[in-house]
């Protein structure tokens, strides 16, 4: 990664923080163009992962910067079941199981051109690290850490340690993005509450390795389980890199001021899967699981982004993928500052727009887990009787309905919606449905502009990401022409597209569809009602 030598630096954008979330915004801002210094405490390895599944929209992200292959290509094996199962142990008996295709059963469906991968970020990171890398207005220093920062009229001066050799430096940039974590020091300093549900529970991580684990135990492939005893729900176990044996035991609660060096582990695997096994303990740690979203994401000239801004419950998997979101969101509209065009709501629009989905995603996620709650009374799990049969049987029904809602959230992945955003223009539709499972495609303004075939492989999706893009399906007696004109005249990357096909007009159901630089439509009509000008000054925040 780009290193060079420590010293006093002018930027666009400070970041702070080198997760993926930080990574994934350094990459964006570098792939517009915009330059930026990422400052990373650590030294950039993952040892111990916190995420491992890249969700659709992110896919969809990682398309556009030309890295999706790579995340498909990561070691995860592409012939291991993908299952989830709920068992009583590992090797237990097995109550129910949801089947989810393996990578090399994925095929293209109507609502993506992307699926969901699993991809730790043991790999994820170094590849979103690459690709932030490629550009030569971004700087990555690992083993940096900002010590204190001021702001004034014009900017950001951060007061910053090259830890290895204890000399400081200076970073002067117009903005800061706070990627630095759950217990971010940035938003403390800058006296941002958190609201929301609060603290919902204390769990415990014991990462191990064993080679052929299932095999051990005789268990068939999935590679998530949710254990159930007596007591109820009390543990999942997923595996995270089949190939070295590594995988993770989630307790999902212990007592408050519970200390993990105090923690059985061979005692804990043991009531995992029935038996004594060798293996390696590679870590354990404790964590607390929260449901709460910053009070506001902006501050001045400093912004908040992934854990900074949000802590959802892993329920889900929507924590890393959300603060993704908040990337793509914040680097095209530091991008349109940056480049003159953006007006002076436009940034205002950031913690509009992703504090409501941060709040939607909060509400979501705390409800998954707060189900797991709801398995008591147990004591049939291993009973012979027939009548225990049959309670084992409905209850493996309902775990697959209920608690595996949390598998099932294309609506939840797909559907987020920017309702009353300032930057769009609301045409008076109804909305469809915000719905967990189920995406219902809609060009509504605020939404994900959806996802439809065309020509050669290429998704309408494809068309998006570099600068605005004015859809038009049909006659519309100059209007798209009027707009163009307009957006050169505010420096606006404009480009038109048309398209012929019925389907995707029907999709669309406007002639013309304005769709901004991170995929979501601005604005759609068959007329202009507005004067062009006025209509670009909305979108663009001024």
């Amino acid at each position: 990664m780009a290193q060079g030598e420590i010293g006093d630096q002018e930027t666009a954008v400070l970041v702070v923080g080198g997760g993926p979330v930080g990574l994934a915004l350094a990459g964006e801002l570098g792939w517009r163009g915009v330059p930026c210094v990422l400052l990373e405490q650590g030294d950039g390895v993952i040892r111990t992962p916190k995420m491992n599944e890249v969700n659709i929209r992110t896919m969809e992200f990682c398309r556009r910067w030309g890295i999706a292959e790579d995340v498909r290509a990561c070691p995860f094996p592409a012939d291991h079941s993908l299952d989830v199962a709920f068992v009583t142990k590992l090797g237990g008996r097995e109550l129910g199981r949801m089947h989810r295709p393996p990578k090399r059963d994925q095929r293209p469906t109507a609502t993506s051109p992307e699926h969901l991968q699993i991809c730790s970020q043991l790999w994820f990171d170094p590849i979103l690290g690459r690709f932030a890398a490629r550009f030569p207005t971004t700087a990555i220093r690992h083993r940096c850490r900002m010590e204190e920062f001021t702001e004034t009229a014009d900017g950001i001066t951060a007061r910053c340690t090259d830890i290895a050799s204890g000399r400081a430096f200076t970073v002067r940039a117009r903005y800061l993005a706070a990627c630095d974590g759950a217990t971010s020091a940035i938003r403390r300093s800058r006296g941002i509450g958190l609201t929301g549900p609060g603290v919902l529970g204390r769990p415990l991580h014991v990462y191990f390795r064993t080679p052929d684990l299932l095999g051990q135990v005789g268990q068939k492939p999935a590679v998530f389980f949710l254990a159930l005893d007596h007591t109820g729900m009390w543990a999942n176990i997923r595996v995270i890199d089949p190939a070295s044996g590594l995988w993770r035991l989630m307790v999902i609660d212990t007592p408050e001021g519970f200390d993990p060096a105090s923690a059985d582990l061979p005692g804990l695997l043991r009531r995992a899967t029935g038996r004594d096994l060798a293996v390696e303990w590679v870590g354990a740690s404790s964590w607390t699981r929260r449901g709460v979203v910053a009070a506001r994401y902006r501050d001045g000239r400093v912004f908040l982004a992934g854990d900074a801004a949000h802590q959802l419950s892993p329920t889900g998997a929507l924590g890393m993928n959300t603060g993704i979101g908040d990337a793509v969101d914040l680097a095209w509209k530091l991008a349109a500052e940056f480049a003159g065009w953006g007006g002076p709501r436009l940034l205002d629009s950031y913690d509009a727009e992703r504090r409501m989905v941060g709040n939607r995603n909060v509400a979501m996620t705390t409800e998954f887990h707060e189900g797991h709650a709801g398995y008591e009374g147990l004591d049939y799990l291993h009973a012979d009787a027939p009548e225990a049969e049959a309670k084992r049987r409905a209850l493996g029904e309902a775990l697959v309905r209920e608690i595996g809602r949390m598998f099932r959230t294309e609506g939840l992945q797909l559907g987020y919606r920017y309702d009353d955003s300032p930057i769009c223009i609301d045409d008076r539709s109804p909305p469809p449905p915000d719905d967990v499972e189920t995406y219902r495609a809609t060009a509504r303004p605020g939404a994900r502009a959806p996802h439809a075939w065309l020509d050669d492989g290429v998704s309408t999706l494809d068309l998006f990401g570099v600068g605005y893009k004015l859809l038009r399906f049909g006659a519309d007696g100059g209007a798209a022409h009027r707009l163009i004109e307009a957006g050169h005249a505010h420096k606006l990357q404009l480009g038109i597209a048309d398209i012929r096909d019925p389907a995707v007009a029907a999709l669309y159901q406007r002639t013309l569809v304005l769709v901004r630089p991170d995929g979501h439509v601005s604005w759609r009509g068959d007329t202009l009602e507005l004067d062009p000008a006025a209509l670009l000054d909305r979108v663009r925040g001024a």
